[in-house]
């Protein structure tokens, strides 16, 4: 594969000076598409149009986005198209005097054409061409297992839409909206909507949006922004103190989400603290003139999943979204049955669009077959029947949809009251001697740490100083139990990687040049966060010995600073 001849700012901008300078010959320019692949015949055309036109390539991404901005509208190139610029095309540069050829519906030939046709005598009145143009207008519903949309433009004509122009991540049923805006490239009858990369800067430090949940462990969650764009929430960044962030979160769920932005660094995302009912910064559109591609009671990945499901067949329900007990509310058998009736009005709904899309083509083609009036009349009536029948459909799915988001959100609600009763009844038979905090610590460490984690933060041999157990009596159920994780995150060293603990040397003074604190035998006081933005927030004090012996010393309010 040869790399494209543009790729750096510096080739775009030449490029565009040449393509808008005076030549002495048409310029062919084609793009590889997202994954740096050409489809057009390159050799063919530099063959064929050798000391007729230049043929350049350059690559779809930063390339042709910085070709964008420097090019007059809708004249650039990208997504594994091409185009032929006349030589005086900066004279007057209108996109319909370098018609955008895009693979699968055009080849070498027609950039031949193209270049052919823009030699000797062309001038600045080169008639547009009539079937290539923008357009825009709404979406209607998917066929084709979603893989295509039917679209009603603006000025009424019904078009299909496909998903040629858009990467392999982000399918044509994600990127759209049924009943929401498109617009796109108008190839014949065939829309092009065109990808947008995602622009972040909407979504300043503390606002809230919505994002989706695409990976769910014990441990952490991976949420998506954007498709392109995910961001791991760890355990902290949930509503969640222990236990599993699987009885939380699930795969395919819209979830609030506030933002955290500092400074130049990259994007974070945390569920503690939403506001319900704040004003939610809109979810990025995926495509030009398209609606957000996420809203509350909307699951992208769902949707997908449910217009993929073939006409009559059960589709299979993945295990995470059929966890539960037996009975209770939300169990397998109840979601089970619910996502059947789903999936089935979804065929149903899918049948029904495929019929008012036969129907509607029928009626509009009836001028050339001219059909009996009384025929005519009785497929309308057919085609109103079926939009009634459609209409039906969708408010019966819709009460499915939230019966199905009640049982989840109470199965949810079930599994956060169990685990909060789990570790009521655990905390309540702590033993406050050194025995019992000893077994606690360790209890701790074996249910905040994965099987696969044990090994780079195992429990280190520590012990507790003469002050340490006296130093928890003044701490209520819910400080003991941040102190003991606190403790844990000390023994194992995993402090220093959690930026909340905010791990410093203890130093003999308030002064940043006193001496640190280091004790006759040599073991070096450390002092670690235990809460954060709480009146008199308590802190950790502990001595790290030689060859790594911890020992716990006090657990201390902000202002005490002795070891």
């Amino acid at each position: 594969m040869s790399p494209a001849d543009v790729r750096t700012a510096a080739e775009v901008e030449a490029l565009a000076a040449r393509v808008l300078g005076r030549r002495d010959r048409p310029l062919v320019l084609v793009s590889t598409d997202a994954e740096g692949l050409f489809h057009f015949d390159l050799h063919r055309l530099r063959m064929e149009l050798d000391g007729i036109a230049d043929v350049v390539t350059i690559e779809t991404g930063s390339a042709s986005r910085d070709l964008e901005h420097l090019l007059p509208p809708k004249t650039h190139v990208f997504g594994g198209a091409g185009r032929s610029y006349p030589s005086d095309f900066g004279d007057a540069p209108e996109w319909a005097r370098s018609p955008l050829r895009f693979p699968g519906h055009a080849d070498a030939d027609d950039l031949i054409d193209d270049a052919m046709g823009q030699t000797g005598r062309r001038t600045v009145e080169s008639a547009p061409t009539a079937n290539i143009r923008r357009a825009s207008g709404i979406v209607q519903g998917f066929v084709a297992d979603g893989t295509v949309a039917i679209v009603r433009l603006d000025d009424g004509t019904t078009v299909t839409a496909t998903g040629v122009l858009l990467p392999p991540e982000i399918p044509l049923i994600a990127a759209l909206v049924e009943g929401g805006p498109v617009s796109g490239i108008l190839d014949e009858l065939e829309l092009h909507p065109e990808p947008l990369a995602p622009d972040l800067s909407a979504f300043v430090d503390g606002a809230h949006t919505l994002a989706l949940v695409v990976k769910v462990t014990d441990l952490r969650a991976t949420v998506q922004l954007h498709p392109r764009v995910s961001v791991v929430l760890r355990r902290r960044d949930v509503d969640i103190d222990e236990g599993p962030v699987s009885d939380v979160l699930h795969v395919d769920d819209v979830i609030r989400v506030r933002v955290r932005r500092d400074g130049d660094a990259e994007i974070g995302l945390s569920c503690v603290d939403v506001d319900p009912d704040a004003a939610l910064t809109p979810p990025l559109a995926l495509v030009a003139g398209g609606a957000p591609w996420l809203s509350e009671g909307r699951s992208s990945a769902a949707s997908a999943r449910d217009a993929a499901a073939p006409a009559g067949s059960d589709a299979p329900v993945p295990a995470s979204e059929t966890s539960g007990s037996s009975g209770s509310p939300g169990s397998p058998g109840e979601d089970l049955a619910r996502r059947h009736d789903l999936n089935a009005l979804s065929s149903e709904v899918a049948a029904a669009r495929r019929d008012i899309l036969a129907l509607t083509n029928l009626v509009a083609r009836g001028g050339r077959s001219a059909p009996e009036s009384s025929e005519l009349e009785k497929l309308r009536a057919e085609n109103e029947q079926l939009r009634a029948n459609l209409a039906d459909e969708r408010a019966e799915r819709a009460k499915v949809e939230a019966r199905l988001a009640d049982a989840s959100q109470d199965r949810r609600e079930a599994g956060r009251a169990l685990r909060d009763a789990r570790r009521a009844a655990e905390r309540a038979h702590v033993d406050p001697t050194a025995d019992g905090i000893r077994i606690e610590i360790e209890r701790t460490w074996g249910n905040r740490t994965a099987p696969g984690e044990r090994e780079r933060w195992p429990l280190r041999e520590f012990s507790f100083g003469p002050a340490f157990i006296d130093s928890l009596d003044a701490l209520d159920e819910n400080q003991l139990s941040k102190a003991v994780r606190a403790c844990v995150d000390a023994i194992t060293g995993r402090d220093r990687e959690i930026p909340a603990r905010e791990l410093h040397r203890l130093r003999s003074g308030e002064g940043g040049d006193d001496p640190y604190v280091v004790r006759s035998d040599g073991a070096r006081c450390w002092r670690s966060s235990i809460e954060q933005n709480a009146p008199g927030a308590r802190r950790l004090h502990y001595w790290e010995l030689a060859g790594g012996v911890i020992e716990l010393s006090r657990v201390v309010h902000h202002d005490d600073t002795r070891p």
